[in-house]
């Protein structure tokens, strides 16, 4: 037994190597598969990508993940995507709608049925055909690059109309270095919302034949969501258009609407249509939505009831510094100027694991790794029971999903858990982090991957986690304005500075930065 002791820490380390090395064998493996690899991708283009034009078609698609072999994602799905109109797919999170996406770029192939262009099935392009029109990761390279990657050919003023199409040239244009800013690897030098507003830019500079929006606006503020809502609008006329929300309102103008639930279709129509269906899944979607907007314009100015923990928001525009103050307080950077304390002590003077072990992150961005849904739950952590991971997951409305896969809790996530929607990813992080109970709580945009229904599930968790344990810190960002309500203090940052801070009902007692945001959130 003394020499397993020295062994057992190194298993989680083995564990995580195997995860890391998947890919490459998989790659390796692969061979000159034209299916899968990224060869074809640079072939010379038997026909112009501006020549695939038509109806998009998925007939009866059956698809089923390599790695979830008797969970069925789809379930004889069909769908028509007219020429020149935009169709909308909504649904609750994991029912299948970014999966469609993936199919039509050929990232996975159907297990059965068909995908056609005009009657044409995709197989017969090759993969740069389809790809060419989407642009999803930011490389670490400059803005004025990132744009162009979308349309290689691109002059200057091409790429700047794209970024003021996309409410992104005004804020490139206060960065001291303009467009030739380098982005860092992932954007990680950009907000959320700046990076997805480079990225709408990106699609909007190539003036693509298809446009394909999954959950385009999430990462925005109601201000600049509204701004790039009105450019994609103007960018779908004309185009064969897929939209993926869950905020029902930026797609209510959609020529048809699909209700997946469980990988099929099961109510199409258009809004007016569909909403008229007494019982209907878009129906109560819609009614849903509604009541929350209704339950937040109710009379704010009673006395509202205070949590016993400290619970600070930080709200306001896309780029305003939220996320780099949660980037500050974890030590990916330190101040240029200034201090940062932590309990009174500065916090470069604290030891770097320590502090980092005493907070709980949650950011808009979930990471997982290519192990098992239980080891993600787990990391970071040793010897825990598997009652404590099925109660996290439980807390965060995860638990039944992972109990209808054949592997249960031994299902591998994919790398960079691609295996699962953004929902469920979102979902087993914000679990991992309810069974660290950590001393300090981050939440950045926790709930902007979800529908309706989780977010408010998760909601509740989260204020549970808060209440718990009284000397639990929670420092919150958030766009919706609904969840941060309650709150002990709210700052309203604007370019890097607190323009505003108080109680909800201080701020809108005030009518100042705060108040208009209510106002844009149709609170």
């Amino acid at each position: 037994m003394g020499y397993f002791s020295f062994i057992i820490p190194f298993f989680q380390s083995f564990s995580e190597a195997r995860g890391a090395a998947a890919p490459v064998f998989r790659l390796i493996d692969e061979g000159n598969d034209v299916n899968v690899n990224e060869s074809d991708v640079w072939k010379e283009d038997q026909e112009s990508i501006y020549n695939i034009n038509g109806d998009i078609e998925f007939d009866n698609v059956n698809f089923i993940y390599p790695s979830r072999k008797d969970a069925p994602v789809l379930r004889k799905l069909s769908l028509i995507a007219r020429a020149g109109q935009t169709t909308a797919l909504v649904g609750s999170s994991g029912c299948g709608k970014s999966t469609c996406i993936s199919l039509f770029l050929r990232f996975y192939e159907p297990s059965s049925g068909r995908i056609t262009v005009d009657g044409r099935s995709i197989t017969d392009y090759n993969v740069k055909q389809l790809r060419q029109n989407i642009g999803v990761i930011l490389f670490g390279i400059s803005i004025y690059e990132n744009i162009r990657f979308g349309k290689v050919d691109a002059t200057r003023e091409e790429i700047e109309k794209a970024a003021q199409e996309a409410n992104a040239h005004h804020f490139i244009m206060k960065l001291p270095n303009k467009y030739e800013t380098l982005v860092g690897e992932r954007g990680i030098q950009l907000s959320g919302g700046e990076k997805q507003r480079i990225a709408l830019a990106r699609a909007l500079v190539k003036q693509p034949t298809f446009l394909l929006l999954d959950e385009a606006t999430s990462a925005l503020d109601n201000i600049s969501e509204k701004m790039v809502q009105e450019a994609l609008d103007r960018a779908c006329k004309g185009r064969t258009t897929i939209v993926i929300a869950h905020r029902l309102t930026t797609i209510q103008n959609a020529h048809q609407i699909y209700v997946l639930d469980n990988g099929s279709v099961i109510e199409q129509g258009t809004h007016e249509t569909l909403i008229a269906k007494e019982g209907g899944m878009y129906q109560s979607m819609v009614k849903r939505q509604q009541m929350e907007r209704i339950d937040d314009d109710k009379d704010d100015m009673a006395s509202m009831q205070k949590a016993t923990e400290e619970d600070e928001k930080l709200t306001s525009t896309t780029g305003c510094g939220k996320s780099t103050i949660v980037q500050l307080l974890e030590r990916f950077y330190d101040v240029t100027s200034g201090q940062l304390y932590l309990d009174g002590v500065d916090i470069r003077k604290l030891n770097l694991q320590w502090v980092r072990s005493h907070f709980g992150l949650i950011s808009q961005e979930p990471i997982l790794f290519d192990l098992t849904i239980a080891e993600n739950i787990a990391y970071g952590l040793e010897n825990v029971p598997m009652e404590d991971i099925i109660n996290a997951a439980s807390r965060t409305n995860i638990h039944q999903f992972i109990e209808k896969l054949p592997q249960g809790y031994e299902t591998r996530v994919g790398l960079k858990g691609s295996f699962l929607s953004g929902g469920e990813k979102q979902r087993i992080a914000i679990a991992r982090v309810l069974l660290r109970r950590p001393k300090i709580l981050l939440l950045d945009e926790a709930t902007s991957a979800m529908d309706s229904h989780n977010q408010q599930i998760i909601q509740e968790a989260l204020e549970q986690a808060q209440r718990e344990d009284s000397s639990r810190t929670s420092l919150t960002i958030a766009h919706r304005l609904s969840t941060i309500r309650s709150c002990d203090l709210i700052c309203v940052l604007d370019g890097g500075h607190i323009v505003e801070s108080g109680t909800h009902t201080e701020l809108i007692q005030r009518r100042g930065a705060y108040y208009k945001m209510l106002a844009e959130n149709n609170l």
